[in-house]
Order: structure tokens, then sequence, then C-alpha cells
């Protein structure tokens, strides 16, 4: 009877600790997001030139890779395709180029032209998009960081990462919530960290 009680504690025991360790996640594998970087776009537009009632078209997505491993982490942007997909976004918006240029629809017939990027003396409105984006160079889309991940509980917290748009502070860290099998974050698109777009980085299956 002893015997017995002693086993059924130590089956108890192991029983425990099973389910103790268990109750800490892995997170550990390869991730990947879609980050929406329209917002920070016309923000950006919206601040430079003063447009407020422009309804904008499409999405400007910004592919984003993640890997933990092990308690360390890297993070990185695909440029190249950020920046093919930003010129995309701004020739599905080529009407912006009215409060760009600072003139209407109705004023393009005193001038002699008919589209936008007459205008604005080009001959198509692909040469306007190409001419606008000359000014940014691959760089400028680049994005890369890598350090130690801390958990606790059902969170993630990139330490090092700034979350912060355009703010050269780096924070304490990014924390990502873990939601149905992927990691949530929040990337702010001001200085002021009011205004937020969510990232969903969902893990790669095995």
């Amino acid at each position: 009877m002893i015997k017995r009680k002693l086993g059924a504690v130590v089956l108890t025991t192991a029983m425990i600790l099973s389910l103790v360790g268990c109750s800490k996640k892995n997170f550990d594998g390869n991730y990947t997001a879609e980050f929406d970087y329209s917002a920070i776009v016309q923000k950006d537009f919206e601040d430079t030139f003063e447009i407020s009632d422009y309804e904008w078209k499409g999405t400007l997505i910004e592919p984003i890779s993640l890997e933990l491993s092990e308690g360390e982490y890297s993070y990185a942007a695909d440029a190249e395709a950020t920046m093919k997909n930003y010129e995309a976004y701004i020739l599905e918006n080529i009407d912006i180029f009215y409060y760009v240029f600072d003139v209407t629809e109705d004023e393009l017939s005193e001038y002699g032209c008919s589209d936008i990027w007459e205008y604005g003396g080009y001959e198509t409105k692909e040469d306007l998009v190409a001419d606008f984006m000359s000014v940014y160079d691959i760089s400028d889309f680049e994005d890369e960081e890598s350090g130690e991940y801390e958990i606790d509980g059902d969170v993630v917290t990139l330490n090092g990462v700034d979350i912060i748009y355009d703010d050269g502070d780096k924070g304490e860290g990014w924390p990502l919530t873990y939601e149905d099998g992927d990691l949530v974050g929040q990337m702010y698109i001001d200085e002021d960290g009011e205004e937020s777009v969510d990232v969903r980085f969902v893990r790669d299956e095995d």
C-alpha cells in the first residue's frame, strides 16, 4: 500500500513538472509579415502638401522576415520588393500629383494639357512616377535589426527595436503578442507614438 501511494505521488509530481515545462511556449522559428506601409506614405504626402481630401487607392506592402532562435532574433525588410511596391502604389495614385503640382483638372485645359503628367512635362504617367522614384535609393527601404529577445508569458520582446517611425531614439524593445499562432505588434507611424499600424507575423510551417 505504501509503495503504491509513493508511486502515485511520484507519478503525479512528474505530471505536474511536465505540465509546467510545457506551459512555456516555444516561439523559435521563421516568421513573415506584410507591413502595410500605406499610412506612412499618406502621412508624408498629407503633411508635406497639406492634403486632407484625397482618397488613396490600394495598399503599399513591405514584406518583413523574422527569425527567432534560442534567445536571438533577426529582423529584415525586403527593400527591393518594397521599392517596387512603392512605385506601383504611386502609379495607382497618380492623381495625387494634382495636389503636388497644386493644379485642378479644370485648370489643365488652360495650359493645353489633358493629363497631370503632361502638365508636369512628362510624356507618360510612368515617366512621372519613374522621376519621382529617382530620388530614392534601395538603401532607403532597407531595415535590419538583430539582437536578443525575451519572453514573458505570451509576449515576445525584441530588444533594441525602434517601433516609432522616423524617430532616432531606440525604444526598450518591440513587444509581440502571441495570437492564434501568430505574433502581433504595433508599429507607430509618427514621432509622438500616437498613430500605429498592426503588424502580424505568421509562423512558417515546418
